[in-house]
Protein backbone atom coordinates (compact mmCIF):
# COMPACT_ATOMS: atom_id res chain seq x y z
CA UNK A 1 0.00 0.00 0.00
CA UNK A 2 2.80 2.26 0.80
CA UNK A 3 4.40 2.00 -2.38
CA UNK A 4 1.45 2.00 -4.21
CA UNK A 5 1.33 5.62 -3.07
CA UNK A 6 4.13 6.55 -3.32
CA UNK A 7 4.15 5.82 -7.41
CA UNK A 8 1.23 7.84 -6.98
CA UNK A 9 2.83 10.73 -5.89
CA UNK A 10 5.85 9.90 -8.10
CA UNK A 11 3.55 10.03 -11.26
CA UNK A 12 1.24 13.21 -9.94
CA UNK A 13 4.81 15.10 -10.33
CA UNK A 14 5.85 13.67 -13.25
CA UNK A 15 2.10 15.04 -14.67
CA UNK A 16 1.95 18.18 -12.53
CA UNK A 17 5.99 18.91 -13.92
CA UNK A 18 5.02 17.99 -18.26
CA UNK A 19 1.68 19.92 -17.39
CA UNK A 20 3.96 23.18 -15.98
CA UNK A 21 6.39 22.73 -19.50
CA UNK A 22 3.52 22.62 -21.47
CA UNK A 23 2.74 26.09 -20.40
CA UNK A 24 5.48 27.79 -21.76
CA UNK A 25 5.82 29.28 -25.03
CA UNK A 26 8.81 28.15 -26.60
CA UNK A 27 10.47 30.86 -28.97
CA UNK A 28 13.35 29.37 -31.04
CA UNK A 29 16.46 32.08 -31.81
CA UNK A 30 18.41 31.32 -34.60
CA UNK A 31 22.28 32.11 -33.59
CA UNK A 32 24.61 33.00 -36.29
CA UNK A 33 28.89 32.78 -36.83
CA UNK A 34 30.20 35.79 -34.78
CA UNK A 35 31.71 37.89 -37.57
CA UNK A 36 35.63 38.68 -36.18
CA UNK A 37 36.34 41.85 -37.55
CA UNK A 38 38.94 42.50 -34.38
CA UNK A 39 41.63 40.70 -36.39
CA UNK A 40 42.36 38.08 -33.48
CA UNK A 41 42.47 34.52 -33.35
CA UNK A 42 39.06 33.97 -31.49
CA UNK A 43 36.80 31.65 -33.30
CA UNK A 44 33.31 32.94 -34.54
CA UNK A 45 31.75 29.63 -34.19
CA UNK A 46 32.99 28.73 -30.37
CA UNK A 47 31.66 32.11 -29.53
CA UNK A 48 27.96 31.37 -31.54
CA UNK A 49 27.54 28.10 -29.60
CA UNK A 50 28.79 29.94 -26.48
CA UNK A 51 25.74 32.69 -26.99
CA UNK A 52 23.78 29.59 -28.02
CA UNK A 53 24.55 28.32 -24.95
CA UNK A 54 23.68 31.46 -22.56
CA UNK A 55 20.59 31.54 -24.34
CA UNK A 56 19.35 27.86 -23.46
CA UNK A 57 20.35 28.25 -19.74
CA UNK A 58 18.27 31.30 -19.57
CA UNK A 59 15.29 30.37 -17.03
CA UNK A 60 11.59 30.85 -18.23
CA UNK A 61 9.75 34.19 -17.91
CA UNK A 62 7.48 33.29 -15.34
CA UNK A 63 4.86 36.19 -15.96
CA UNK A 64 5.08 35.29 -19.36
CA UNK A 65 5.80 31.40 -19.48
CA UNK A 66 8.42 32.16 -22.24
CA UNK A 67 10.84 29.99 -22.86
CA UNK A 68 13.67 31.09 -25.75
CA UNK A 69 15.16 28.10 -27.31
CA UNK A 70 18.43 28.48 -29.20
CA UNK A 71 19.79 26.73 -32.38
CA UNK A 72 22.88 27.67 -34.23
CA UNK A 73 23.15 28.45 -38.01
CA UNK A 74 26.26 28.37 -39.90
CA UNK A 75 26.12 31.84 -41.72
CA UNK A 76 27.34 35.32 -40.57
CA UNK A 77 24.90 37.28 -42.49
CA UNK A 78 21.12 37.40 -43.72
CA UNK A 79 21.77 36.26 -46.81
CA UNK A 80 23.65 32.79 -45.54
CA UNK A 81 21.25 32.23 -42.79
CA UNK A 82 17.91 32.82 -44.26
CA UNK A 83 16.79 29.52 -45.85
CA UNK A 84 18.61 27.58 -42.85
CA UNK A 85 16.37 29.94 -40.14
CA UNK A 86 13.44 29.15 -42.00
CA UNK A 87 14.18 25.34 -41.95
CA UNK A 88 14.98 25.31 -38.31
CA UNK A 89 11.59 27.28 -37.49
CA UNK A 90 13.28 29.76 -35.93
CA UNK A 91 11.12 33.43 -35.16
CA UNK A 92 14.16 35.09 -34.28
CA UNK A 93 17.57 35.81 -36.01
CA UNK A 94 20.46 36.74 -33.90
CA UNK A 95 24.09 38.20 -35.20
CA UNK A 96 27.19 39.24 -33.48
CA UNK A 97 30.37 40.87 -34.82
CA UNK A 98 33.65 41.25 -32.78
CA UNK A 99 34.55 44.77 -33.33
CA UNK A 100 37.05 45.27 -30.90
CA UNK A 101 39.36 43.20 -29.56
CA UNK A 102 42.47 44.65 -27.46
CA UNK A 103 45.07 43.78 -24.74
CA UNK A 104 46.46 45.89 -21.69
CA UNK A 105 49.87 44.92 -23.61
CA UNK A 106 48.91 45.99 -26.95
CA UNK A 107 50.61 49.81 -27.99
CA UNK A 108 48.49 52.64 -27.40
CA UNK A 109 45.23 53.13 -30.20
CA UNK A 110 43.35 56.36 -31.03
CA UNK A 111 40.13 55.72 -32.19
CA UNK A 112 37.36 58.75 -32.82
CA UNK A 113 34.05 59.49 -31.23
CA UNK A 114 33.28 57.51 -27.64
CA UNK A 115 33.48 53.86 -27.61
CA UNK A 116 31.32 52.09 -24.83
CA UNK A 117 33.62 50.06 -22.12
CA UNK A 118 36.80 52.63 -23.01
CA UNK A 119 38.91 53.48 -19.80
CA UNK A 120 39.91 56.99 -21.53
CA UNK A 121 35.92 57.69 -23.05
CA UNK A 122 36.80 58.25 -27.04
CA UNK A 123 40.48 57.15 -26.84
CA UNK A 124 41.34 53.49 -26.21
CA UNK A 125 44.47 53.67 -23.95
CA UNK A 126 45.85 50.04 -23.62
CA UNK A 127 49.13 51.05 -22.28
CA UNK A 128 51.85 48.75 -20.61
CA UNK A 129 52.46 51.48 -17.51
CA UNK A 130 49.05 49.73 -16.08
CA UNK A 131 46.49 52.28 -17.22
CA UNK A 132 44.08 49.29 -16.66
CA UNK A 133 45.11 48.83 -13.37
CA UNK A 134 47.70 45.61 -13.69
CA UNK A 135 50.81 45.50 -11.59
CA UNK A 136 53.90 47.98 -12.24
CA UNK A 137 55.55 44.47 -12.79
CA UNK A 138 56.00 44.61 -16.51
CA UNK A 139 56.84 40.82 -16.29
CA UNK A 140 53.15 40.15 -14.54
CA UNK A 141 51.51 42.31 -17.18
CA UNK A 142 52.93 39.99 -19.37
CA UNK A 143 51.89 37.04 -17.91
CA UNK A 144 48.43 37.99 -16.98
CA UNK A 145 47.77 40.45 -19.57
CA UNK A 146 44.13 42.48 -19.02
CA UNK A 147 41.40 41.91 -22.23
CA UNK A 148 38.97 44.58 -23.51
CA UNK A 149 36.16 43.68 -26.08
CA UNK A 150 33.38 44.73 -27.39
CA UNK A 151 30.83 42.73 -29.48
CA UNK A 152 28.06 44.23 -31.55
CA UNK A 153 24.65 42.51 -31.63
CA UNK A 154 21.63 42.88 -34.29
CA UNK A 155 18.16 41.07 -33.70
CA UNK A 156 15.60 40.16 -36.32
CA UNK A 157 12.63 38.65 -36.46
CA UNK A 158 12.93 35.65 -39.47
CA UNK A 159 12.54 36.81 -42.95
CA UNK A 160 12.40 41.17 -41.65
CA UNK A 161 15.59 42.79 -43.30
CA UNK A 162 15.74 45.62 -40.29
CA UNK A 163 16.54 45.07 -37.31
CA UNK A 164 14.49 45.44 -34.35
CA UNK A 165 17.11 45.74 -31.87
CA UNK A 166 20.98 45.85 -31.50
CA UNK A 167 23.89 47.66 -29.67
CA UNK A 168 27.55 47.40 -28.85
CA UNK A 169 28.51 45.49 -25.03
CA UNK A 170 32.26 45.58 -23.75
CA UNK A 171 33.99 43.68 -21.39
CA UNK A 172 37.19 44.15 -19.43
CA UNK A 173 38.91 41.48 -17.80
CA UNK A 174 41.78 40.09 -16.77
CA UNK A 175 41.41 36.72 -18.75
CA UNK A 176 42.39 34.93 -22.12
CA UNK A 177 40.63 36.31 -25.13
CA UNK A 178 38.34 33.42 -25.92
CA UNK A 179 36.63 33.75 -22.06
CA UNK A 180 36.33 37.81 -22.11
CA UNK A 181 34.34 37.71 -25.32
CA UNK A 182 32.34 34.59 -24.07
CA UNK A 183 31.34 36.71 -20.51
CA UNK A 184 30.38 39.61 -23.36
CA UNK A 185 28.02 36.54 -25.24
CA UNK A 186 26.44 36.00 -21.67
CA UNK A 187 25.38 39.61 -21.58
CA UNK A 188 23.84 39.37 -24.92
CA UNK A 189 21.93 36.75 -24.33
CA UNK A 190 20.56 38.60 -21.27
CA UNK A 191 19.64 41.73 -23.70
CA UNK A 192 18.28 39.17 -26.60
CA UNK A 193 15.60 37.70 -24.22
CA UNK A 194 14.52 40.93 -22.74
CA UNK A 195 14.09 42.22 -26.02
CA UNK A 196 12.09 38.61 -27.45
CA UNK A 197 9.93 39.71 -24.37
CA UNK A 198 8.53 42.72 -25.71
CA UNK A 199 7.09 41.27 -28.78
CA UNK A 200 7.45 37.56 -28.18
CA UNK A 201 6.64 35.09 -31.56
CA UNK A 202 6.01 30.90 -31.28
CA UNK A 203 8.18 28.71 -32.84
CA UNK A 204 7.37 28.40 -36.86
CA UNK A 205 5.63 25.52 -37.70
Amino acid sequence: MCKLSRAAIVACCLLCLCAVAQENQIVRVGVAVMQNKAGRSVPGAMERDRLVAALNQLKPDKKMHLKVQAVPLEGTTPDETGDEAQQKKCAYVVYTSLVQLQSSTDPVVQRPGPIQGSPTGGTIQTNPNGVWGMPNDPNARAMNPEYMATVDYRLYRAGDATAIAGSPFSNRAAADEEAVVSQVMNQIANKVFAEIRKSPQPMRE
